[in-house]
Formats: structure tokens, sequence, C-alpha cells
């Protein structure tokens, strides 16, 4: 193999946190495209620590062959059973894998490891709930998102109809239909949601809008959906029958070791942040239905209206999970920075009461600090370091972030 130029300490971190090699090509493009022998862009890994890694990547020019010609994945393997059942699997959809080196079985961490390729159809997890689904759709597709092994959304033009956005996963997408028709029935806006083809893994939803909040920041649409979640929160209480999100301190001390183990410099710090936000935000107290993602970019705009989008972690759980997520989107990125007062003065005007802000916000900016290693970013290590100078500062905050505007 031809090594690329990578970043030795990046690359150390990476393999450190993953247990497994080619972690260095997986996530760089020209490793990456060295090895496919075309030039392709990473464009999300996913890791289970010394069992596998696999990245979705996409061609940097498009070719004449469509979507599904650009747009693939490689990935490591230490399963020889995996490694077969996946090729059965790509065969019985005419794919291939492409096997292309195996890992010396004297190397720390790397015994059986296997670097293959192959397309979206091949995805080991995903690949046949996408080939079963395209039997149902006719017209133009378009990707426009793939995590692998995880989900697939595509832009589907049907030759007779308007356009709507396809929603392909390897699990049952029955509480993403179920969401969607509670936040219809309580009239909070949203789009429909419908299987696809009688099978739960798939879903479609109409293609709605002009673009979404981050790109086109409107302090007012921000404020309505201040007013909306909100309504959210008030709506329902969590009984018997609702569908608990995961503890927010389980899922902060799962990223931190992640954290710790990517920069091991900062585990003082991950200890000392992680502590703290255990004993403010400690049990939770009554849980409402939550969005459970919300940030700017999950609202959809047409003109003065807008649509919520993307309801699958919709459940029962602490209101500060929205809260928080939404105030360290805009703290993370600039372009949004804008959207934080309106969006807590929106929340405040309807009833919503904002407790202990910046702990949660600490918390959603550290949930998400692994974002900038998972999708691949070259300077990982700075925007994660700010990240969590970032949740720091907001920890420090020892009043609400706003007051409702007079």
């Amino acid at each position: 193999m031809t090594a690329s130029i990578t970043d030795p300490v990046n690359d150390l971190a990476g393999s450190r946190f993953a247990m497994l090699p080619y972690i260095d090509e997986l996530r760089s493009a020209e490793g990456l495209s060295h090895r496919l022998g075309f030039a392709v862009r990473p464009r999300r890994i996913r890791v289970k620590p010394g069992q596998s890694a696999i990245v979705a990547w996409q061609r940097d020019e498009p070719g004449h062959l469509g979507e599904f010609a650009d747009w693939g994945f490689t990935a490591v393997m230490t399963s020889p059973d995996k490694l077969a059942n996946a090729r059965r699997r790509a065969a019985r959809h005419g794919q291939d894998l492409t096997v292309h080196e195996a890992a010396d079985p004297r190397s720390a961490g790397a015994t059986g490891a296997v670097l293959v390729s192959g397309g979206v159809l091949a995805d080991p997890r995903i690949g046949k709930h996408v080939a079963r689904t395209l039997d149902h759709l006719g017209g133009d597709l378009e990707i426009i998102g793939y995590n692998p092994a995880r989900r697939l959304l595509l832009k589907h033009t049907p030759i007779d109809g308007l356009p709507e956005i396809v929603r392909i996963a390897g699990d049952s997408q029955l509480h993403l239909v179920e969401a969607g028709q509670r936040w219809q029935r309580a009239d909070l806006p949203s789009l429909p949601v419908e299987f696809v083809g009688g099978r739960d893994t798939a879903t479609r939803s109409p293609w709605w809008g002009t673009g979404d909040l981050r790109d086109r920041p409107d302090p007012n649409i921000a404020e309505e959906v201040g007013v909306i979640i909100a309504e959210l929160h008030r709506s329902a209480v969590a009984g018997e029958d609702g569908r608990a999100i995961g503890s927010p301190l389980d899922q902060l001390e799962t990223v931190g070791r992640s954290l710790v183990r990517l920069l091991p410099e900062r585990e003082t710090v991950f200890a000392e942040l992680l502590a703290e936000l255990s004993r403010r935000l400690g049990p939770s107290r009554e849980l409402r239905e939550i969005h459970g993602d919300l940030s700017p970019d999950q609202v959809l705009l047409a003109n003065s209206e807008c649509r919520i989008i993307d309801l699958d972690r919709t459940g029962y759980g602490p209101v500060g999970v929205d809260l928080g997520r939404w105030i360290a989107a805009c703290r993370v990125d600039p372009v949004q920075n804008g959207l934080e007062r309106p969006f807590l003065d929106g929340y405040r005007s309807a009833g919503g009461e904002v407790v202990d802000p910046g702990a949660w916000t600490a918390w959603a900016m550290l949930v998400a600090a692994l974002e900038p290693w998972r999708s691949c970013s070259a300077p990982w290590r700075d925007e994660t370091k700010r990240i969590v100078d970032l949740a720091r500062t907001a920890l420090d905050e020892k009043v609400p972030t706003t007051q409702v505007a007079s």
C-alpha cells in the first residue's frame, strides 16, 4: 500500500479510538482515492472499536452511470463470517465487494482485519432494504445523504408526480411514522410520513419548502419554532405507551469515553465536565414529548411558513434536551448565532420554562463533540477542542441565557 499524506498525531488518535488498522486511510480523501483508483471525498465514518469501521464516500466528479455509481463505502471487517455474509448479500443484488487488503495479523489489534469496498446496494446493513425499496420507485433519484450501515436519503421525483424525500433504514421506522401522526393530530407543523412498498424500513414524505433555517436564518421563524416546541412539550406527559429516549447522562458517558481515547490530554477536563453535569442535571423529573434532535437545519422554510422534520429521535425525555440542542447549534455555528434568543423568547412567551439552560447546552455540545471526527473533517482536533471549550463556558453561566423581550 502506498502511504497517503496524513497527520501522524491524528492517525495515532484515530487508531487508538478505533483499535483497528486503516482508520487514517478511511478518513483521508487522498488515501481513500488512491485505494479506490478515483477521486472521492469521505463523508461519514462509523466505528465499533475493535470490531469494524465503515465510511461513506462520494465521487468528486459525477460519472455517467448515475447517482448509485457515485456513492459507496469502504469498510474494515474483522469477522470472516460477517465478510462472507456481506458478500452473499451483495451478490444477491448483483453487486460485488472489492477486497483490497488483509492487515498483517501480527500487528497490534489487526488480527483478521480486511479492507473492502462496495456500492450503496452492497452496504452490509441497508443494501437489501435499498434494493427492495427501489422496486417501488420510478422516475428520477438523487442521493442527498448516506450514513453507512444506518440510512440512505433520496430525493425521488416520480414520472407523473411531485418530488418526495425517501428515507431507507436498517431498522423499523414505525416510531417515525407514529411520531409524524402524533404531530399531525396535534396540529404541529411537520410533514406526513408514510411507508414505502409495505415495508417498515422505508418511508416517504413530500419534498417541501425552499431551504432550511440554518441556510436562511430568520429570527421571526426561530421565535415561531420556540412557540411550537413549547406546545409540543406541554402536549403529553410520558405514559406506559410512550417511547422513552435513552438517558442523557448515559449518552454523555458513552461519548466521554470516546473523547478520552481521541483526546487523552483532555481527560481531566472531560471528567470534571461529566461530574458537574451529573450533579446539575441528575435524574429527570417529569418527562415530556420532545423532538430529540432540534436545530435550525431541522426547520424547513417556505415564505413565512415552516415545517419541523426528522422526528426519528422523538420520544419522552427531559425538555432540556431540545433547548440545549438548539442553543448549542446556534453557538457552535456562527451562522446560526442570531437564532438563539428569538427561539427562547418564543418558547417562554408560550409558557415554556427554561431550567438551567447552561447545563443542557454544555450537555448538547459534548454529545456532539465527536461530529468533526465522524464527518471526516481534517482539522477535527481543533474543532472538537473548540466545542469542548464552548461547553465549559456554557456550564459556567449562572443565569438564564436570555430574558423574555418586553
